[in-house]
């Protein structure tokens, strides 16, 4: 089971390579080839990188330039194109502490730098707001929004998110794995404390790699 099974308005292949793209021409890069692009977001072949592009260039998103070779060919994004790259959608809440079911979707969307929505790894990042408090300590606040860059075997002392109990709950906390097959999710709040539960009951869905400490808060 996955935390929060969202249909995307964009095909996740297409939103990576729109990340890939923006990547480039931030850095002043060459743009990758068909070829390349495909390695990058875990294609198997340029052809269906070939693919993904024609149907972001029919739908609006990249323009591409005349080249004697389709494998580099001048690519650049549309106001549309950034606009995706620019907006991360709010999947959800995240309890700091315990007791929060992991169904919580709605339909905000805030605008971060692309430099914070991409990944090197291509892995995909989505937004989930913090509600509790058991993870001041570490500046992590209720009302917070959590970047979370999904990883399934982080290593210790990462910041988490997790789901338990058959994923019916999910929460925030730094792993750390035990003797025995347990595993410690340290709260850091001194009134709050720590979960330690079987390996098999915990299904690392993330690791936090930005906290957004939200205007006001």
């Amino acid at each position: 089971m996955r935390l929060f099974e969202v249909a995307d308005s964009l095909h996740p292949r297409r939103a990576r390579i729109l990340k890939v793209l923006a990547r480039a021409t931030r850095g002043g890069e060459e743009v990758p080839t068909e070829r390349e692009i495909g390695q990058v977001v875990g294609l198997r072949s340029s052809q269906t990188a070939h693919h993904h592009l024609l149907a972001l260039e029919a739908d609006g998103y990249i323009e591409r330039g005349e080249a004697p070779s389709r494998k580099r060919r001048p690519v650049r994004l549309t106001e549309k194109g950034w606009e995706a790259v620019g907006r991360m959608p709010l999947l959800g809440r995240i309890a700091a502490g315990r007791g929060l079911e992991a169904v919580a979707v709605g339909d905000e969307a805030y605008s971060l730098a692309t430099e914070i929505m991409s990944s090197r790894s291509s892995r995909r990042r989505y937004l989930l707001r913090v509600v509790g408090q058991s993870m001041i300590e570490a500046r992590i606040e209720d009302g917070d929004l959590l970047v979370v860059e999904e990883d399934e075997d982080p290593p210790d002392g990462t910041v988490v998110v997790a789901l338990l109990r058959d994923g019916e709950e999910v929460t925030v906390k730094r792993i750390r794995r035990e003797e025995g097959g347990m595993v410690r999710l340290r709260a850091h709040n001194g009134e709050h404390e720590d979960i330690v539960v079987p390996s098999d009951e915990v299904q690392v869905q993330g690791r936090v790699v930005y906290v957004i400490h939200p205007t006001g808060s």
